[in-house]
């Protein structure tokens, strides 16, 4: 596996991130041009966040034989009204109704393991480049 993204120009305001293993088809809204048939960038990275915490809290309960059936969560944000930029998430968990007590915090910590909120936590340097 190679660590790169690669992005294949399509028509209009398409565009797929290829690498070896998947291919993400994106779009934008048709407001600025696009046609609306995939997800916009913004929304892949939130719902990467999302289902990374997501995918903590569930192997949290997985591994303690505790039950998920009813287990949920959803990412809410709020934006900067000046340049629509993000400035909070908060993920809410749900959990069962016979979720353990003792279990609750221990839970929320897994759900902070995500390493995609960790990445935002201390971001990497970027660099552009033309090639």
């Amino acid at each position: 596996m190679t660590n790169e993204i690669k992005i294949e120009f399509g028509p209009g305001q398409k565009l797929s991130a290829v690498s070896d293993e998947y291919c993400i088809d994106v779009d934008m809204p048709a407001n600025p041009g696009g046609e609306s048939s995939a997800p916009e960038p913004t929304h892949l990275f939130l719902a990467s966040l999302a289902t990374c915490g997501a995918h903590y809290a569930r192997k949290f309960c997985e591994t303690r034989s505790l039950p998920t059936e009813g287990l949920g969560l959803k990412l809410k944000y709020k934006c900067n009204e000046e340049d629509n930029k993000i400035t909070k998430f908060t993920f809410e968990l749900t959990i069962p109704d016979d979720f353990p007590e003792k279990y609750k915090a221990a839970l929320l910590r897994a759900l902070d393991l995500c390493p995609i909120k960790k990445l935002l936590m201390n971001p990497p340097s970027f660099q552009l480049e033309i090639v």
